[in-house]
């Protein structure tokens, strides 16, 4: 009970403290997330099928038995982020070959589908979108060159990114915002016992 007591003296007298601590700690956070940069993220979805336009029942067969066993479409998603694709993006988008190096693309097949999802990130919300698409169309042709036994479409294009996806302030600030409350609780209690233990008579 005495030691409640302390403890509840120890805030009232020091709660300044507290709030210096926590201030601090949102007012860095805050400068520091304003220093980073901005990263944003775009998809686009592609979808292979047989081609129905193949002449010969035994060819959608076999394109169909091929694609269940997975190793075609896991080829066709190695595709986007190879350096050719990269380089026939850019010139579709009118840039040198080297001018999207500030972007990543990499694509991946979704679970249990013949879906390609092309994912970029990048420093432009509108950019990262174009790359994504570009990527897609270089895939789509880049398949049916492969295989004339395979077609392409696009499910969903990308679309602009209106937030970056890092840094994140909302986060940012919620966890300066916990660990500046925890320390400063814990500095005024610190400093509450400090100042009691060298108080006359103590």
């Amino acid at each position: 009970m005495a030691e409640s007591i302390a403890y509840g003296r120890s805030f009232r007298q020091g709660w300044w403290i507290t709030l210096l601590v926590l201030t601090l700690s949102l007012g860095s956070t805050g400068f520091l997330t304003s220093r980073q940069p901005r990263i944003y993220h775009a998809s686009a979805t592609i979808v292979v099928t047989p081609n129905t336009g193949v002449e010969g029942t035994a060819d959608i067969l076999r394109s169909l038995e091929t694609l269940e066993r997975r190793s075609v479409i896991a080829t066709f998603a190695k595709i986007p982020s190879t350096r050719e694709t990269r380089e026939a993006a850019a010139k579709r988008l009118g840039l040198e070959a080297g001018g999207l190096r500030d972007y990543r693309i990499e694509a991946f097949v979704l679970p249990n589908t013949n879906i390609i999802k092309v994912d970029v990130e990048g420093p432009d919300g509108q950019a990262v979108a174009d790359v994504a698409n570009a990527a897609a169309g270089v895939t789509r042709e880049e398949v049916r060159r492969m295989y004339r036994i395979y077609t392409t479409k696009t499910l969903a294009e990308a679309v602009r990114a209106t937030r970056p996806i890092h840094p994140d302030p909302r986060r940012n600030y919620v966890l300066a915002g916990i660990l500046g409350a925890v320390l400063g609780v814990a500095a005024t209690f610190v400093v509450g016992r400090l100042r009691g233990a060298s108080a006359p008579g103590s």
